[in-house]
């Protein structure tokens, strides 16, 4: 019994001793959680980050893992790479963004609006590409789809009119309590 404990401890090891190699000889940005909103019944989690990069902030938008699929179905099989969206490097600007982006749910069903974004693993990457944001309702649902064409396929998440309007709000009532916060 000893000895697997002692073999899988050496394998988990072995596995484990690369990233902390990478890690060392390239530094990861450090991640700071501003604003978070999930809901359990749809497992959708958006939140809004500051990135710090060589002394550099920058604010993104994560609407989380999408779907892979087309227009009427989407699965959701890739649980480790998350869409992000650039907000700005000031929390006016990410605001600003965030209440552009919230303008769709008074829109006609279907509209459209294009920003930049990356489908990237933890940290949003330099490979920016088209993100399309469409209007959509179901029943009485508002929302809003994220998307991004690949290879002949749909990638899409949507999030609802209550989550975007919770984030926004949040991240008002976050930059009320943090004044100095550039």
């Amino acid at each position: 019994m000893y000895r697997n404990i002692k073999l899988a401890f050496s394998l988990l090891l072995i596995m484990v001793l690369p990233l902390f190699s990478f890690a060392q000889n390239h530094k990861l940005p450090n991640r700071l959680e501003i604003v978070e909103v999930e809901n359990d019944e749809e497992d959708v989690q958006i939140e809004v980050f500051a990135l710090l990069r060589d002394g550099q902030k920058s604010y993104y938008l994560s609407v989380g893992d999408l779907g892979v699929g087309n227009k009427v179905v989407q699965l959701h099989i890739d649980p480790i790479f998350e869409l992000f969206i650039p907000l700005g490097n000031t929390l006016d600007e990410a605001q600003e963004n965030l209440e552009k982006m919230k303008t769709m749910f008074k829109q006609s069903k279907g509209d459209t609006m294009q920003v930049t974004g990356c489908l990237d693993l933890a940290f949003p990457g330099e490979n920016l590409e088209t993100v399309t944001i469409t209007y959509t309702r179901f029943m009485l649902t508002h929302m809003l789809e994220f998307s991004v064409q690949r290879e002949g396929y749909l990638r899409a998440t949507h999030i609802t009119r209550s989550q975007f309007k919770s984030l926004v709000t949040s991240l008002k009532l976050y930059r009320k309590l943090h004044p100095k916060e550039v």
